[in-house]
């Protein structure tokens, strides 16, 4: 019963702490007009959330041996939840900055440890489940986004919308995270920190994570604003990215596991990255609201088993601790939104929201060589 109640228990911090996700992507259109910037200072934004991100994983395998991924992960939750409390009283982009920041530090902490858990218990059992776990954080960007967007349907504020779910989720959220797996003490050799020499499969699941973290999180901090300005649609319209990407993507993440064992992880990651390929060109190219559903849908499944395989496969090279492996592919996807964001932001203020889709698009056409040079590295 135990075994089964810390899984579920894994399963249920994946989704809540997404479904938060899925409240900041479906009201950043309100949040860009409160503060009143551009896309550009939404890209400042997301880079001050990396750069806190980032900073609290070259420091969480020493904090988690120090204390445990356990009891990180309840202060965490507590802090992130009273995080959002201020939201709906800034109007300044560098006060919100500066709010960003400690959110990072937040989800940079919460990545880790929570990863760390779903490791754990995969070794455990000994089968393919990091897929799965997975399927439940896109789950809660799916509902947190769904339930969000009605709110703004139905013209509730944004403080209203957050003290609803602060009320709800924030004992939930706490209850579960009592229930996770106790930390087993590491040894000396766990202590290891990221800066060795690394093998060149990490070093390929740290650079296939950071492009799919791109795809993520351009329909995460974009997605609410191309459907607004570039299909030109408001409302409950405007969570449609979201939503048809988060449907596809746990479906995918569902079934992620048995493609796996099927296929192989070579052969899976190939399907995916065409898929990614094929739905991007779609996005930059049409701008009907037919289309945009279908673009998300595919970008959806493509980019659904890509962050699972990378975290399932850092946590068992030999030679690299788990908890070192698992920062490694973490740093590597924030450290994306330190430069992209602000990137993305320049893109779309020039050449048009659509095209903030383009960087990704050419970034995995052209990971497909090394992924198919360095196919063998995959066999582990």
């Amino acid at each position: 019963m135990k075994n089964i109640s810390d899984t579920f228990a894994c399963k249920a911090l994946f989704f809540i702490m997404a479904f938060s996700i899925g409240l900041w992507t479906i009201r950043i259109p309100t949040i860009r007009d409160q503060i009143q910037t551009d896309y550009l200072g939404i890209g400042y934004i997301m880079a001050t959330f990396a750069i806190g991100s980032i900073i609290m994983m070259l420091c969480a395998n020493y904090i988690i041996i120090k204390s445990s991924s356990k009891k990180i992960i309840i202060y965490v939750v507590l802090a992130q939840w009273l995080l959002w409390l201020p939201v709906p009283f800034i109007n300044h982009l560098g006060t919100f900055m500066f709010l960003a920041f400690w959110f990072g530090v937040c989800f940079g902490l919460f990545e880790i440890c929570i990863n760390l858990q779903a490791s754990k218990i995969e070794t455990r059992e000994k089968k393919s489940m990091m897929s799965g776990f997975h399927a439940f954080w896109s789950l809660g960007v799916l509902i947190g986004s769904f339930i969000t967007s009605f709110f703004l349907q139905w013209e509730i504020s944004i403080l209203k919308n957050i003290l609803i779910y602060i009320i709800i989720m924030l004992p939930i959220n706490l209850w579960f995270s009592f229930k996770l797996l106790e930390d087993n003490k590491s040894s000396p050799t766990d202590k290891k920190n990221i800066f060795f020499i690394w093998p060149i499969l990490i070093f390929l699941l740290a650079i296939i994570a950071m492009a799919n973290a791109l795809t993520e999180g351009s329909v995460d901090s974009w997605g609410a604003l191309y459907m607004n300005d570039y299909i030109e649609v408001d409302g409950f319209q405007v969570g449609i990215a979201t939503i048809s990407f988060n449907i596809f993507m746990v479906i995918g993440r569902l079934y992620g596991d048995w493609f796996r064992d099927k296929l192989g992880v070579f052969k899976l990651l190939i399907f995916l990255f065409l898929l990614t390929v094929l739905s991007l060109i779609i996005l930059i190219n049409f701008n009907s609201m037919i289309s945009s559903i279908i673009g998300f849908a595919i970008l959806g499944i493509g980019g659904s088993s890509i962050v699972p395989i990378s975290y399932s496969l850092a946590g068992k090279i030999k030679g690299i601790d788990s908890g070192v492996g698992i920062t490694i592919v973490s740093v590597s996807v924030y450290g994306t939104f330190i430069g992209a964001p602000a990137a993305l932001g320049f893109v779309a203020n020039n050449y048009g929201v659509n095209n903030v889709f383009t960087p990704t698009l050419l970034i995995f056409i052209l990971l497909l060589f090394p992924l198919i040079i360095f196919r063998k590295e995959f066999k582990l």
